[in-house]
């Protein structure tokens, strides 16, 4: 190395100690809130580090430059502190929402806000992020207020002020460009990028705070849905219809009555040592239990689930997966399908949708479907949604019901055996044919001692199942969740004497399915010992109970192990009634058919089969060892058929397709599918 090259160095040098001196406060801030973003990102995605942090660096720049402005040290750390403040209060708000619901934020959960809390529930503060957070910003703080007094005085150069404004312009231009070209692509008419982006839906994209902004921008600039031509729209709706199955019409003029389970899984009820290793198979694993014993047990509590299990009427969808929230459940069970980027009960309450099965059965012979659920009527509004989109006559919710008890979270519940005792008279009419929709709560979480379910415990210690372990909250959460199943247990078997009893259970299809895992406190990943991604069977933590009894004809107990999923509940009950319908409405298939569907979701952003579970084919996150090209080869064909039918579904609702003259079209196009069926609105007798 030459003289001069010495000398250029040392200059350098120099210059940098000196930019050092003056500027402890800039690095340190850029320092302090990439770690605190970082760490963030790894609490929620497992990675330390965003593949596309650009948008985020723009506000950290905006932040510097703005510092620049400023005359003295004490303002810039008082500039620096509450922009790493801030920082952080948003990281610790978006972390809470996604370790309670397992979901980045999207611009539509701010059409959420009046359920915010309810939905939350609890607020399940990060021990790991506000630990090291707390460190790094304490730090800052300490080592700012030290040496801001230590640092040379501020000298403004000739031209700062001009040459900051130029900066600023263009870190605004940057930022601005980064937002554009993030977003422009998404084409709402075509959904098969979906299949093939590098997002993998997780923080360690964009960051946290960048992912927000991001999320506001490309809600209010870029989340549009092109409605294009409603001719085209209108082909696409009346272009295939549903394929008869073998079931097909053996439940025609049947009552429909459908209970979506909150959080219902398998092991509420039965035992499994391999699927559930840390459920009812630990008592043998740990004690020695015997085996039949502790079945026979399980019998003398839950003994209506194992009537209608064991049921030979019942069909059980033994291989039946649900990856959404309660609100995307519900809908699915009734219309089929969901929008990708609203949330329907909030954005289109009032939309004519004529092919929900309330309106389809009103409209082809004249029966009264009514919803009831014991939780508050406004959730998830509900009380407007149901009514006046989905075609119920009415909706009885918990205030309806003189309770008192759903509170906001931790404590006690409504019981879901309150709820079918003191309805069922309105549930199950026996003067007309009906369809009913339940939705119960008691299984809810949080799971902690309940004073309403205290005789529950008493029959779980006199048998020696699941007893409290002051040791271990997982195995303490499983025994108040049981404990809550036992009163959904008894629910279902005051429905089920009531029905037989006034002679309608020949009559009546019953559908009892779980609308998602028991994700409450990481229930389901400790029942099934599942917590991570690279294990053999990860897909079975969404692995959900679908059970549908068909009145009390003899079917044998018939299983069916194909994938199924909730979206295939809808055309299934269609099926049996008999009722050919529009098939490009529906995401899913019926059940009892050869065709197999493939699940998205909209909470989460991912696709799920029994096999795999990817936010892209680029970014496959798991996969069954047997998954070979031809099985992801199908995959691709089955999604973006899927795709598809969502964008044309965004259409329908941005457009209320079916308002006005295009519902009775639809009416006079189902009739001439469905022939047979009465046409002059009267009820079929029972």
């Amino acid at each position: 190395m030459n003289e001069l090259t010495k000398q250029k160095f040392a200059a350098l040098g120099k210059k940098t100690l000196q930019f050092l001196k003056t500027e402890y406060l800039t690095v340190g801030y850029l320092v302090a809130v990439f770690l605190c973003e970082l760490t963030g990102v790894a609490v929620t995605s497992g990675k330390f580090y965003m593949t596309q942090p650009w948008l985020y660096m723009t506000f950290i720049a905006l932040v510097c430059l703005a510092s620049v402005y400023l005359n003295s040290h004490g303002k810039r750390y008082v500039l620096f502190v509450s922009a790493l403040a801030l920082n952080f209060m948003l990281d610790l708000a978006f972390i809470i929402i996604y370790d309670s619901t397992g979901t980045v934020f999207d611009y539509a959960m701010i059409k959420l806000h009046a359920d915010a809390m309810a939905i939350v529930e609890s607020v399940p503060i990060s021990f790991t992020y506000v630990f090291v957070s707390a460190i790094i910003i304490a730090l800052y703080c300490t080592l700012g207020q030290m040496l801001k007094k230590r640092m040379p005085e501020i000298k403004r150069k000739r031209y700062a002020a001009a040459v900051t404004s130029v900066a600023l312009c263009a870190v605004f231009g940057a930022n601005a460009m980064l937002v554009y070209f993030g977003n422009y692509k998404n084409d709402s008419n075509d959904l098969s990028y979906k299949l093939y982006q590098t997002e993998t839906g997780t923080y360690s994209n964009k960051g946290i705070v960048g992912n927000f902004y991001n999320e506001l921008a490309r809600g209010l600039w870029f989340s549009d849905i092109k409605i294009g031509s409603l001719d085209e729209l209108n082909d696409f709706v009346y272009q295939k219809t549903t394929t008869p199955s073998e079931f097909h019409g053996i439940a025609q003029g049947y009552n429909v009555v459908t209970v979506l389970c909150e959080s219902f899984e398998w092991f509420t009820f039965l035992y499994d040592a391999q699927r559930y290793p840390n459920g009812y198979a630990r008592a043998v694993t740990e004690t020695g239990a015997d085996v039949s014993e502790l079945i026979d047990n399980l019998h003398t509590l839950f003994p209506n689930l194992y009537r209608f299990y064991e049921s030979r009427s019942t069909v059980v969808l033994n291989n039946s997966y649900s990856l959404e929230k309660t609100d995307i459940s519900e809908n699915k069970s009734i219309i089929g399908n969901y929008p990708m980027f609203e949330y329907i009960n909030y954005a289109y309450p009032d939309n004519s949708v004529p092919y929900s099965l309330p309106n389809i059965l009103k409209e082809l012979y004249g029966v009264e479907s009514n919803s009831f659920h014991n939780g508050f009527k406004t959730f998830y509004n509900r009380n407007e949604h149901h009514t006046n989109a989905l075609g119920f006559k009415s909706y009885t919710a918990s205030e309806d019901m003189g309770m008192t008890d759903n509170d906001d979270g931790v404590g006690e519940r409504n019981l879901d055996s309150q709820m079918f005792e003191q309805c069922k008279e309105q549930m199950f009419p026996t003067d007309r044919r009906f369809n009913t929709y339940i939705t119960t709560i008691t299984q809810h979480g949080q799971y902690a001692y309940r004073e309403n379910l205290a005789d529950n415990y008493k029959k779980l210690d006199s048998l020696g199942i699941l007893p409290y372990d002051p040791d271990n909250d997982d195995a303490n959460a499983l025994r108040y969740y049981c404990a809550a199943g036992m009163d959904t247990d008894k629910a279902i078997g005051i429905m089920l004497d009531y029905l037989e009893e006034n002679g309608l259970a020949d009559k009546t299809i019953i559908t009892l399915f779980g609308d998602h895992n028991g994700y409450y406190q990481g229930v389901s990943n400790y029942v099934k010992n599942i917590y991570s991604y690279k294990v053999d069977n990860y897909n079975e933590l969404y692995r959900v109970p679908v059970m549908i009894k068909v009145g009390e004809q003899e079917l044998g107990n018939r299983t069916i192990e194909k994938f199924t999923c909730v979206a295939d509940i809808y055309p299934s009950l269609l099926d049996l009634l008999g009722i050919t319908a529009f098939s490009n409405l529906t995401y899913g298939t019926s059940a009892f058919g050869e065709q197999t569907s493939i699940l998205y979701s909209r909470a989460y952003d991912k696709f799920l089969t029994d096999k795999i579970y990817f936010n892209s084919l680029s970014h496959i996150i798991y996969q069954a060892h047997d998954v070979d090209e031809q099985y992801i080869s199908d995959i691709n064909d089955r999604a973006l058929e899927l795709l598809d039918k969502i964008s044309h579904v965004n259409r329908i609702f941005a457009a209320d397709f079916f308002a006005g003259e295009n519902e009775k079209i639809f009416f006079d196009n189902l009739r001439r599918l469905n022939p047979l069926l009465d046409t002059d609105g009267s009820n079929d007798s029972l």
